[in-house]
């Protein structure tokens, strides 16, 4: 093993190769702060498409005639409505005298049982059973069945009869699926007493089910079902509870601006936000302490761009042949700032969507007379898709910037190994200087011995 000497003539350690090498190794520094800032800027950018695709996101909601046409509901306790676009305005007064139930047979006790529904009953038998309107559905049962695999037996054909079955205090107990007027039918075959048995014959409890009736604006319906859909067009009516006698609530079906309001404010919050994200990046900084910190992509002038043109295009009067609405400050969103802020008052939306809600619906979207999509949101669409596309400004930047990284990472291998290279050679160099040094030294002991001898013989021979 070779015994490391560097340092112990010369002076010059490994400490003095390492301040050496600080000096030369300056060029990397620089390198990784320009790749640092290059996968800043690129993610800077990344978060600008975000950002972008988000406000569009926002918008686009109001490209959907839905969004206009919704129409809402209000009023009501023991009775609900479930519109849809076309549901009539109008005040329905609803009384609720009886809700629809379900018929359900409540089976005797089963002798065989003794009380534990995973006991085999031994029994055997076979019959049927269905409601109004459904197949008869056959049940074998066969000696090893317990009261827990009848009821499953029966459950497994629930879809094709209509009835469902469950265990309470191990009896057996069906249902129908469905509400109203409708028997459950149980069909014994010939010379069998399997239903006595199972408790389901003369042991057992009917309790009918019952048609839904209640009034309407006055009018008399008997439905089976708690949910019509057949009495207002286009609306459900949801039954949930009776009315005391005399008594009745009213419903109010109008229109829902809520959807249009929502989609509005959320475009003016993600605008805000993402106005404030490019101010933010493209901050110039100041020279003394106490100055803004410098923006990411300071000076960009895409971004720049970009910031000017979104300003403008939130702001400016729009050409649209379709409506008198030429720009967003006559539906509630106005500039408050130098900026570019937005602020949102709803209520003169609102008061414009009463007015002529097709007005409205139309500056977001129509069709010019050359069945071109024209309007507010193809306008926005149109500019963010240049700057977010796969083939748009960001793509285009974001792939600049991909391939300088990956050409700096490479210079910073071909820079590493070389500073590895040229510290193996002080290591080498000094090594080789201590190591010179000590046999000077030790040629120049031996020479001073040497001459120290030669003058004691000197003075002995006097």
């Amino acid at each position: 093993m070779s015994i490391n000497f560097m340092g112990s003539y010369s002076g010059i350690d490994q400490t003095m190769i390492d301040q050496l090498m600080a000096i030369e190794k300056r060029p990397l520094v620089q390198m990784s702060e320009r790749k640092t800032t290059m996968e800043s800027q690129k993610n800077a950018w990344n978060d600008v498409r975000t950002r972008l695709n988000n406000l569009f996101e926002k918008i686009k909601v109001l490209q959907n005639s839905d969004t206009f046409s919704s129409m809402k509901a209000t009023g009501s306790e023991s009775a609900t409505m479930t519109t849809s676009k076309n549901s009539p305005e109008g005040v329905y007064e609803i009384s609720v005298q009886q809700l629809a139930t379900k018929t359900s047979v409540i089976g005797g006790k089963i002798v065989e049982a003794s009380s534990d529904s995973t006991k085999a009953l031994g029994l055997t038998g076979t019959f049927k059973l269905n409601t109004k309107g459904k197949d008869a559905k056959e049940i074998e049962i066969v000696e090893t069945d317990t009261v827990r695999t009848i009821a499953e037996k029966i459950n497994a054909v629930s879809k094709e009869s209509g009835v469902r079955a469950s265990i309470i205090d191990n009896r057996l107990v069906l249902n129908n699926l469905e509400t109203g007027v409708k028997e459950i039918q149980l069909i014994e075959q010939p010379e069998s007493a399997i239903l006595n048995q199972l408790g389901l014959k003369d042991t057992s409890e009917v309790i009918k089910g019952k048609n839904a009736m209640f009034k309407v604006n006055g009018v008399s319906v008997e439905k089976e079902s708690n949910s019509v859909k057949d009495v207002v067009e286009y609306t459900t009516i949801n039954l949930t509870k009776a009315h005391a006698a005399g008594s009745s609530d009213t419903i109010t079906i109008s229109k829902d601006t809520s959807k249009v309001e929502e989609a509005v404010k959320g475009f003016v919050d993600q605008y805000n936000s993402t106005m404030t994200f490019i101010s933010d990046q493209l901050k110039a900084g100041s020279p003394d302490d106490g100055g803004d910190k410098r923006g990411t992509l300071a000076s960009d002038g895409s971004l720049m761009r970009l910031q000017s043109s979104l300003r403008t295009m939130v702001t400016s009067s729009l050409s649209n042949e379709n409506t008198a609405i030429k720009d967003l400050s006559q539906l509630g969103v106005s500039t408050v700032d130098r900026f570019g802020q937005l602020t949102f008052d709803a209520s003169k939306l609102k008061e414009k969507l009463e007015e002529n809600p097709v007005e409205v619906q139309n500056f977001f979207l129509s069709k010019n007379s050359e069945g071109k999509d024209i309007g507010f949101v193809p306008k926005i669409n149109s500019y963010i898709d240049s700057f977010s596309s796969s083939t748009g400004i960001i793509k285009g930047k974001t792939d600049s910037f991909e391939r300088s990284i990956k050409e700096v990472n490479k210079q910073v291998d071909a820079f590493t190994l070389r500073m590895e290279r040229k510290e193996q050679y002080y290591i080498s160099m000094f090594s080789k200087l201590d190591t010179a040094m000590m046999e000077a030294e030790s040629q120049m002991g031996w020479l001073t011995s040497q001459i120290s001898a030669l003058s004691a013989s000197s003075g002995s021979k006097k």
